[in-house]
């Protein structure tokens, strides 16, 4: 008996881990500098000219993010956020997608479609 309550555990485990990886976060970032506002501009820049390697991970506030996508996708978060001075990360996990789009309720990050249903100011 100790065994099948170890698989149905092993189940109901699994579902979890199924279901954490659905799970996408959308991030706001303002920049609070001027600085700020074009520092992955400089990042972008720097890779482009071979000057750095491909950044593997980013620390963006309290946030340690690895950039999945690919350097145009970056130049193009960059360019977004050093003009409107404002951008959205959407992370699964500790993976952020630069490529990510968010429009209205609908955001299309990962290779998928996801509905907001939850948001924390």
């Amino acid at each position: 008996m100790e065994g099948l309550n170890r698989f149905c555990y092993a189940g109901i485990y699994l579902q979890g881990v199924l279901a954490m990886i659905n799970r996408i976060r959308v991030l706001t970032v303002q920049p609070s500098s001027l600085s700020a506002r074009f520092a992955f501009l400089g990042i972008a820049l720097r890779w482009t000219l071979g000057a750095t390697p491909r950044p593997i991970r980013l620390l963006i506030g309290p946030h340690d993010l690895e950039p999945v996508g690919s350097e145009a996708a970056f130049w193009q978060f960059a360019l977004r956020h050093a003009f409107t001075g404002r951008s959205f990360l959407v992370t699964r996990g500790d993976r952020w997608d630069l490529a990510a789009s968010v429009d209205g309720d609908e955001v299309r990050a990962f290779g998928r479609k996801f509905a907001l249903r939850q948001c924390l100011f």
